[in-house]
């Protein structure tokens, strides 16, 4: 027995020697060799957020990134016309918000000076007095045509006087101040009858004050705005001779037009489009039917106290054609820029193609045109 036990220990202490020894044992050295380089990984493009709102596709991180979502945008209207009251009219339509645009509808003294000093991000107003600003530096880029029309040549229901022919030589009072849309435009009218800028006399005076001028014989022609205009013609004492409302080219043309700081758009192309498309959106609305013309109205007398007879602005707006295509925005440019030359309301070395390159903004709004058919 003793014998066996002996046996076993020694067996014990042998398996315990081989263990440690097997811990012990060094590992296999590592190879010195460098690793197979492994195949680089697939490039993944950079992952895009594509939305479609209203019409428009785009990538909504880049939207939300550009420098005008942190801020207002701020649009300027000052109350009491008709035709550049679209832009401002877009806000309480709810069109701006639709697009995810936070917009501020401000009056300022002076557009042009907003605009240069960053104040101002977007305008409406007469194309024939913004086209001289924008070709003298002021920078803004046009987007869309908000209205065609919308100004006349008018003289006394009882004149003699049939077209500038029948007295050149005579005066020519505008509204607006010299350099303002009328006088530009009514340059061009005296231009397209054949005659010279200088072969008439021309006068400024308040627009109120038009029909007096006349009946004083202070002047033969009186140019003025429609809004002022139409009345007297509705009262039978005055009758047009000539009109951006009715005669060609001018009928096609548009009259207003909607632009914003070249610099946003730089800064803030998929905001600028947007912009751009629900002032269209708002002047194809305004276009559909009456129904839309009296919210307009109603529109501009809750928050610009303005005060106008209804069923008379209505009259006036169904005369006009809201929302002006591309097409028809691009001619009125072929058109005015080397009249403008002509007049000297543009500088005779302007390189013309070039002002039309840069002065406008071609977005495809046909989604829009479509929709308020």
């Amino acid at each position: 027995m003793k014998r066996l036990k002996k046996t076993i220990s020694l067996l014990l202490v042998t398996a315990m020697l081989l263990a440690f020894a097997a811990c012990g044992a060094k590992t296999p050295a590592a190879s010195t060799e460098a690793p197979a380089p492994s195949a680089p990984a697939a490039e993944t493009e950079p992952e895009t957020h594509t939305v479609t709102v209203n019409g428009l596709t785009y990538d909504e991180e880049a939207f939300k990134a550009e420098p005008a979502a942190n801020r207002k945008i701020t649009v300027s209207y000052g109350g009491g016309s008709l035709c550049t009251s679209p832009a401002a009219v877009a806000y309480y339509l709810g069109f701006y918000e639709d697009e995810g645009l936070d917009v501020e509808i401000i009056s300022v003294e002076s557009e042009k000076e907003a605009v240069a000093s960053g104040k101002l991000d977007a305008v409406s107003g007469f194309l024939s007095s913004w086209l001289p600003a924008v070709a003298n530096g002021v920078g803004i880029t046009f987007t869309t045509g908000v209205h065609t029309g919308c100004a006349s040549v008018l003289v006394l229901s009882d004149s003699e006087l049939n077209s500038y022919a029948d007295k050149v030589g005579g005066t020519i009072a505008i509204s607006g101040g010299f350099g303002g849309g009328p006088h530009n435009y009514g340059m061009r009218s005296v231009l397209h009858e054949g005659f010279a800028v200088d072969d008439f006399n021309w006068i400024a005076f308040d627009a109120s004050l038009g029909l007096d001028v006349l009946k004083k014989g202070e002047a033969d022609f009186l140019l003025v705005p429609d809004q002022m205009g139409r009345k007297w013609i509705d009262s039978g004492e005055v009758r047009r001779i000539h009109s951006n409302t009715y005669d060609e080219p001018f009928a096609e043309e548009p009259c207003c037009v909607f632009g914003l700081s070249t610099e946003f758009i730089e800064e803030n192309p998929i905001t600028a489009e947007k912009m751009t498309r629900a002032v269209y959106r708002t002047c194809r609305y305004i276009n559909q039917s009456d129904e839309h013309k009296a919210e307009v109205v109603q529109i501009l007398a809750d928050h610009f106290n303005f005060n106008i007879d209804p069923d008379y602005a209505i009259s006036l707006m169904n005369e006009w054609e809201f929302g002006v295509s591309n097409e028809a925005c691009l001619m009125c440019l072929d058109n005015s820029v080397g009249e403008y030359v002509e007049a000297g309301i543009l500088a005779a070395d302007i390189d013309q193609e070039a002002l039309k390159q840069s002065v406008w903004q071609v977005y495809d709004l046909s989604d829009i045109t479509a929709e308020y058919l």
